[in-house]
């Protein structure tokens, strides 16, 4: 049986109103550094140590801070109707798989919705996969996506398997898509012709890339009970 991709038992604290104001200043700070030039990952480590955060807060604090650089190429939903998408397969999926299975999200200081699922090459399948490829699916449709061409990483595990049930799940809805597992998604995506569906924030600060958040999107339509954490600046 699937385990679900639910919280982490040190979750936990982002119930606590002491730590989330301390995570909130922490990330007010980084982002302050990020945005004069510092390195992220120096900064994040003098950051974390100030506020003596734990590894689950000091993740979260790397996927919340910005430096606020602007990113134009966000697109509205009304915009996707009749065009080619390319998604950030494990990007998306896992956001969707935490949504469902009652997992904590980050929203950041760029507004983005972001996991803490951190795979680093195994990715196992969930029992809210499925789901969640029937919901992006399903997200396309209704926007009027013409076709959209998944990439997954190829080193992580069960890429393979995880694009032909993206493939076969897509002929059962009738939904014309393309999924592989490709070495160097970032770049893929990067060159995409057609919009990114991604929240990476890597690839959506790349010259020209137009891009849209489809896994927020969702959220708010589909699941509206997911558990965000905000960290953005509550002043």
């Amino acid at each position: 049986m699937r385990k679900h991709r639910g919280p982490a038992p040190e979750d936990e604290l982002f119930h606590d109103p002491v730590r989330l104001r301390r995570l909130r200043e922490a990330v007010k700070d980084l982002s302050w550094l990020l945005r004069r030039g510092y390195s992220a990952k120096a900064a994040g480590e003098l950051v974390g140590n100030r506020y003596q955060l734990t590894g689950r807060e000091r993740l979260a604090l790397s996927h919340a801070a910005w430096d606020r650089r602007e990113r134009p190429g966000q697109l509205r939903p009304d915009q996707l109707k009749g065009r080619t998408v390319c998604v950030d397969g494990f990007n998306l999926l896992i956001t969707l798989e935490t949504a469902l299975g009652g997992g904590v999200l980050i929203r950041g200081v760029d507004g983005r919705i972001r996991d803490l699922a951190a795979v680093h090459g195994n990715y196992t399948l969930r029992a809210e996969t499925e789901a969640a490829i029937h919901l992006v699916l399903e997200g396309l449709r209704e926007l009027g996506v013409r076709r959209s061409h998944w990439f997954f990483d190829r080193p992580v595990s069960n890429s393979g398997r995880l694009a032909a049930l993206v493939e076969s799940t897509a002929r059962e809805l009738g939904v014309e898509a393309e999924a592989e597992a490709v070495d160097g998604v970032d770049g893929r995506l990067k060159h995409c012709e057609g919009i990114v569906l991604s929240a990476d924030a890597a690839i959506l600060d790349s010259e020209g890339v137009r891009w849209f958040d489809l896994a927020e999107y969702l959220i708010k339509r589909k699941i509206p009970k997911a558990w965000i954490v905000d960290l953005g600046d509550k002043r």
